[in-house]
Formats: C-alpha cells, sequence, structure tokens
C-alpha cells in the first residue's frame, strides 16, 4: 500500500511549483493550496480561501479542542486556521520536507507552533497509533492516492470510534476509458503529478467499504466557479512566460506543465467532466 502513491513525482512538483502559488494564489499571505469558497458574501479570493477551510470545518462539524490530522498539510494553512479558529491541535503530514519547514515557519508567524506540529510521511502508511485522532482533514491532497480506498482505511485506523474524516475535492463523472473525456482529464492530472481522479459514485462506495458510517456527499462546484475561472484567467500570459522562461533557463517542465493545469481544469468544467465535492464519515463505536 505505502507505494501506492508516486512520491518522488509528487514532492518535485510542489517543491518547484510552490513559486506559482506564491505568485498566482499569494500563497505566503493565504498560505492556502486549494481552491478558494465563493458565496454572496466573499469580497476577494483571500476571502474565498479562508472561507474553504470554513465551510469544511462546518459540514464536518469540526469542534473546539480536537486534536486533527491534515493530511496532505501544504504549508499548514488548514491546520494554522484550525488552530486560531478551533482551538485544536493539529498534526500535518507531508510528502515533501521543504513543505514540512515552510508550515513551521508559517505556524510561528502565526503565534500557534505549541498547538501545530508537521512532520513528512505518507498518509497512506502512518507511523500514528489506531484510534488517535478525532478528525481526519484533507483537502485536495487526497487525490494522489492511486486508490482512494487505501486512504480511507487508514484515516479509518488512525481515528477514534466517533472520529470523522472529511474530504474536499476533485471527482469525475464516468468517464470511458480511451474517450476523449478521459483524455482530457489525464492531461490536467498528470499538470499536478496526480495519477487519476476518482468518480463521484465509487468514492461514495468506497467510504462505505472503508467502514464508515453517517457518509455525506456535497457538490459545491457552483462555489468553486471564480476559482475555477481565475486560474483560467491566468493561463494565456502564464503560457507565454512560462514557455520563454523554460528556455532561458528560469523555468522548467514541471513549472510549465503547472502552467497548463490552468486551462485543462476549465475546459474539462466546461464540458461537466468533473465536479468539486465534500465527502464526510463517521467511525462508528
Amino acid at each position: 500500500m505505502i507505494d501506492n502513491i508516486n512520491k518522488d513525482e509528487i514532492i518535485n512538483y510542489y517543491d518547484n511549483c510552490q513559486v506559482d502559488y506564491e505568485i498566482v494564489w499569494h500563497l505566503k499571505n493565504n498560505m492556502c493550496m486549494h481552491y478558494g469558497y465563493w458565496d454572496k458574501q466573499t469580497p476577494n479570493l483571500r476571502s474565498a480561501l479562508n472561507n474553504m477551510n470554513n465551510r469544511v470545518a462546518e459540514y464536518g462539524g469540526v469542534k473546539q479542542g480536537q486534536l486533527v490530522l491534515d493530511a496532505g498539510c501544504g504549508v499548514g494553512g488548514s491546520s494554522i486556521f484550525l488552530a486560531k479558529n478551533f482551538k485544536c491541535k493539529t498534526i500535518g503530514i507531508t510528502l515533501s520536507e521543504k513543505q514540512v519547514r515552510t508550515c513551521s515557519e508559517n505556524a510561528l508567524k502565526n503565534g500557534v507552533k505549541d498547538q501545530c506540529s508537521f512532520q513528512s510521511g505518507n498518509y497512506l502508511a502512518m507511523d500514528f497509533p489506531d484510534n488517535y485522532f478525532d478528525v481526519v482533514w484533507a483537502i485536495e491532497s487526497v487525490c494522489y492516492a492511486y486508490n482512494k480506498i487505501d486512504f480511507l482505511k487508514e484515516a479509518y485506523r488512525v481515528l477514534k470510534p466517533g472520529g470523522k474524516v472529511i474530504i474536499a475535492d476533485f471527482y469525475t463523472i464516468e468517464l470511458a476509458t480511451g474517450s476523449k473525456e478521459k483524455e482530457l482529464v489525464d492531461k490536467w492530472t498528470k499538470t499536478w503529478a496526480i495519477k487519476s481522479y476518482a468518480s463521484i459514485n465509487s468514492m461514495a462506495d468506497d467510504f462505505r467499504e472503508a467502514g464508515f458510517t453517517d457518509c455525506r456527499q456535497k457538490d459545491v462546484t457552483d462555489h468553486v466557479l471564480k476559482s475555477i475561472k481565475r486560474l483560467y484567467q491566468t493561463f494565456y500570459a502564464g503560457v507565454v512566460c512560462t514557455y520563454v522562461g523554460q528556455l532561458i533557463g528560469l523555468r522548467n517542465r514541471t513549472q510549465t506543465l503547472n502552467t497548463w493545469s490552468t486551462y485543462y481544469q476549465y475546459v474539462a468544467h466546461k464540458k461537466g467532466l468533473w465536479k468539486y465535492m465534500f465527502y464526510y464519515g463517521v467511525k462508528p463505536f
């Protein structure tokens, strides 16, 4: 199971493309590597990114003082949000040592270093004991597991009875192997070092097979539409800059592929090939 993830490729992607998130997604200030959640009261990207954390916490019923595993923690934004707003203790894991260092720096800057710890690790095979966490939290990270049920089984193991897993991520409609639609989505996933997205229906089945009860799912695609469009609006200028940068040695192929992600995610959305979903499940007593 530990091999069920392309570790080196993922590390290479995030270590090389962190600069892109800093330029396009204001990463140094927002600390979020996920889509923003927009509603009528959301004035800007910073608010939308914070709102995504709020909405995921609300959907999962996060409570004050819980112990949370931030699985695929990026640069620590969700962990820091949970520590500040819910007084949670958090442990963030990521494959990238560079991200671990950035997470720790961000926690220190935000005054929550005693509540948040970070370490490198594979969320498919963790060192944590059974029945340890109140919440397993994963925003746009479960997509990296080849078989998503492997993540869910490991989340089930480390959760306390009554504990909850909360996921926000990309899921496709059923796509026929060899179809133009599947080819388009595969081009997109390749740009982010992802092997494939799960389908909406298969993920729901995986939750039940892993043993979770009170399973729920919610389509929130309309609320990330402005994020989809915002990324797409950066594509044409970005693709010119990235190719020129690659020619003169300031950019590399991984970063150029990342620029193309902004195009593919938009076109795939326009064709109705994917949804942005929340999932939730409870480990029974």
